[in-house]
């Protein structure tokens, strides 16, 4: 399993937003993946409070994300394998485990569910990713 039930989706801006935030992030290609967003997009990953966001507010506009994004975006870092995706209006919802790489070289796991919303543009407005991060640290390995 892989992102492939997305790739091989119905079409929707969303949904390209989406295939392609996930290519690049797996690619650790930060800069690609700031690209995507909106210049007032907001990313709350994961969606609430969390040692990456103490306020669970998320991060607001493109250099807040780029902080976050030089944080945790490195070749190698991350793995989606996708189950389901689904799609309404601008937005798609993505539906899998995420495998995480930290820079010591422990490894984690989470069920997450990301949702994208795009503007007209296509650019990303809004990712929101639930997964459980006190749950992720139960499973480094």
């Amino acid at each position: 399993m892989s992102i492939d039930v997305v790739i091989h989706a119905p079409k929707t801006p969303a949904r390209t937003a989406s295939i392609q935030s996930m290519q690049l992030s797996m690619a650790g290609d930060g800069k690609g993946w700031l690209e995507l967003f909106a210049d007032d997009a907001i990313v709350q990953d994961p969606y609430g409070p969390s040692p990456m966001d103490p306020a669970g507010k998320g991060h607001h506009g493109k250099e807040a994300i780029g902080k976050f994004c030089a944080a945790f975006i490195r070749p190698g870092m991350l793995r989606f394998e996708i189950r389901q995706t689904l799609t309404s209006g601008p937005a798609c919802v993505n539906v899998g485990t995420i495998f995480t790489k930290r820079p010591d070289g422990t490894m984690g796991w989470n069920e997450v569910v990301n949702v994208y919303e795009v503007n007209d543009a296509g650019k990303i407005t809004l990712l929101r990713s639930y997964w459980d991060y006190e749950a992720n640290q139960k499973t480094l390995f």
